[in-house]
C-alpha cells in the first residue's frame, strides 16, 4: 500500500506544482523570488487531490522556506518517515523544476495522517535520484 501512495505523491503532484511555481515574480528587475512570492503564487494548487487520495492542504512560507502540506487517508504514511514523504515529492518536483533552488528557497513538506502532523526536513537541493530497482 505504501508504494503506490508514495509514487502518487511523486508523480501526481510534482507536475503541476513546479509549473505553478515558476510564475512566481521576481518582486525586482534583479532580486530573486523569496518563498513568500512562491507561495502566493502557488495558492491556485490548494486543495487539489491526486492519485490515491493525496490532498495538498496548505502552500505557505516560513521565513525562506516554501511549506507543503498534503494529507491523505488513513494510515497513508504508516511505515513513511517524514524524508521518505518530503524525498518523493521534492524529488518529482525537482524533475520538472530542478532550478527552484537556485533562487536561494529552501522546501520543506509536512504531512498529516489522522490528524497528526508530521514536520520534514528542510531541502536545500535536489534530492538524489534513487537508485533502480531490478524488475
Amino acid at each position: 500500500m505504501l508504494k503506490p501512495f508514495i509514487l502518487a505523491l511523486a508523480f501526481a503532484a510534482t507536475p503541476v506544482l513546479p509549473a505553478v511555481a515558476q510564475t512566481a515574480p521576481a518582486p525586482a528587475a534583479q532580486a530573486k523570488p523569496t518563498a513568500a512570492d512562491f507561495a502566493k503564487n502557488m495558492q491556485g494548487a490548494v486543495g487539489q487531490t491526486f492519485e490515491g487520495g493525496i490532498v495538498l492542504k496548505a502552500i505557505a512560507a516560513e521565513a525562506n522556506t516554501l511549506v507543503l502540506t498534503v494529507d491523505g487517508p488513513k494510515g497513508w504514511r504508516a511505515g513513511l518517515s517524514p524524508a521518505d514523504i518530503s524525498n518523493a515529492l521534492v524529488g518529482g518536483f525537482c524533475g520538472t523544476a530542478p532550478q527552484f533552488f537556485e533562487t536561494g528557497v529552501s522546501m520543506r513538506v509536512d504531512s498529516f495522517d489522522d490528524a497528526k502532523l508530521a514536520k520534514g526536513p528542510v531541502v536545500t537541493t535536489c534530492p538524489a535520484a534513487a537508485p533502480a530497482t531490478p524488475q
